[in-house]
């Protein structure tokens, strides 16, 4: 073996060694949640803005999917790590612009792309510094750690940058959506007959009995010739036990057999107290898929000193009414009710009380499960909210709706778009 040869397979030894420490500099970016949490885009709680904040979940999620990856941890720490790393991490982010549908200009995907452009000349550029500079463990660090510094502050202006383009784009898309919806109600109107029943307004409900009892809003259910629960896109006819007008509840039973249950609090909720609204908002005419949205308790009544509700600043929509809010432990502490729907008035949402359902409950013979003691993992948060929330589809009759619309007053009803005056 010649002395050119032994150091250059010196250079490679410390090359992987020094790639090893850069691997555990790559996992602690992988794991900078306050930072990302920054880049979150923030929705708006005003009236007209329900298509906005569907478009902006769709980026935060890309922002997770994008920040959180872990595909690329496995890559061979040899002299074609750093630019291997960058390729990996550009096809990754690629696969969540499309798994988002967040690749819908070029002005979107073309800054992630100048991004990882840059930093592959940057990779080529220090691999080869790290060989020169391979028999020098402290300048081979230094230049490692620069350059992923470098890649994690860069990699977030890049997404921040994303974020403003997507914010106009998302505003310019709920513009003519709002248009849309003008358009069709000009154009169709409620052209039926006085006796023919069709699904008019929906809502949403959550099991509380494996017997497939559900509870809802009053305002829900009330007026409908028929009251349908629909689960994986199957419809069940559901009969109405229980109502009460003044707190606004209801309790329907269907012949569903439930895999997931909420049980209710015992407590009501405290002030600051973490909260989850989940429900079907805008109807399955926008999206068939549950949507979940978190917040905190901002105050221990509702509207008006309403001590049988509380307020929330959870987002809450036409299409929420009757879903559960539900804390940390996965027990409902309250009943998605209703919102001031006024022009500059943001996040005055409110939900009815546990302690009111359970008397309404108690006062009709239906018990609920035992409160949950123990905090509930992500996951099982998400599948009960997924098996345990319920879409419910209001059919009503032609004279029903149109004696609504006629009447000129602000139903809390939601109604499909094609029924709203």
């Amino acid at each position: 073996m010649t002395w050119q040869q032994s150091d250059n397979n010196g250079r490679v030894l410390m090359m992987k060694k020094l790639l090893g420490i850069a691997v555990l500099g790559l996992l602690w970016c992988n794991i900078s949640f306050a930072q990302h949490e920054n880049s979150y885009l923030k929705k708006k709680n005003t009236e007209g803005y329900s298509y906005y904040n569907i478009l902006i979940d769709d980026f935060n999620k890309f922002v997770d999917g994008t920040v959180n990856q872990n595909e690329c941890q496995n890559i061979p720490t040899d002299m074609m790590y750093l630019i291997e790393h960058n390729n990996c991490r550009y096809k990754r982010l690629k696969f969540y612009l499309r798994k988002h549908n967040i690749n819908i200009t070029s002005e979107l995907t073309g800054l992630p792309h100048a991004h990882y452009k840059a930093m592959s000349a940057r990779a080529k550029r220090i691999s080869k510094e790290i060989y020169v500079y391979g028999t020098s463990k402290s300048r081979g660090k230094k230049l490692l750690n620069e350059y992923f510094d470098y890649w994690d502050a860069t990699r977030f202006e890049m997404i921040d940058e994303m974020g403003e383009e997507w914010k106009q784009y998302a505003l310019e898309e709920n513009r003519k959506f709002l248009a849309s919806l003008n358009k069709k109600k000009k154009e169709s109107g409620p052209k039926i007959g006085d006796n023919e029943i069709i699904a008019a307004a929906s809502g949403s409900g959550f099991f509380v009995s494996r017997q497939g009892h559900i509870v809802t809003n009053h305002h829900v259910i009330d007026g409908c010739s028929v009251v349908k629960a629909v689960v994986d896109g199957k419809e069940y006819d559901s009969e109405i036990l229980a109502v009460d007008k003044v707190n606004d509840l209801a309790i329907l039973k269907s012949n569903i057999r439930p895999t997931r249950v909420y049980s209710v609090s015992k407590e009501d909720g405290q002030l600051l107290e973490e909260v989850i609204v989940a429900g079907y908002p805008l109807g399955k005419k926008i999206s068939a898929a549950i949507k979940a949205t978190s917040g905190t308790v901002t105050a221990l009544a509702g509207l008006g000193d309403n001590y049988a509700e509380f307020q929330t600043d959870a987002a809450l929509n036409s299409g929420n009414s009757g879903g559960p809010i539900i804390n940390e432990l996965g027990n409902v502490i309250g009943v998605a009710v209703s919102k001031i729907q006024q022009e500059g008035v943001e996040s005055f949402n409110f939900g009815i009380k546990a302690s009111v359902l359970r008397i309404f409950a108690n006062a009709n013979g239906i018990k609920f499960l035992p409160p949950n003691r123990r905090e509930m993992r992500k996951k099982d948060l998400g599948k009960l909210i997924t098996e345990g929330t319920i879409y419910l589809d209001c059919w009503m009759t032609g004279k029903q709706i149109k004696k609504i619309i006629a009447s000129n007053k602000k139903s809390q009803k939601a109604f499909y778009s094609e029924f709203v005056k």
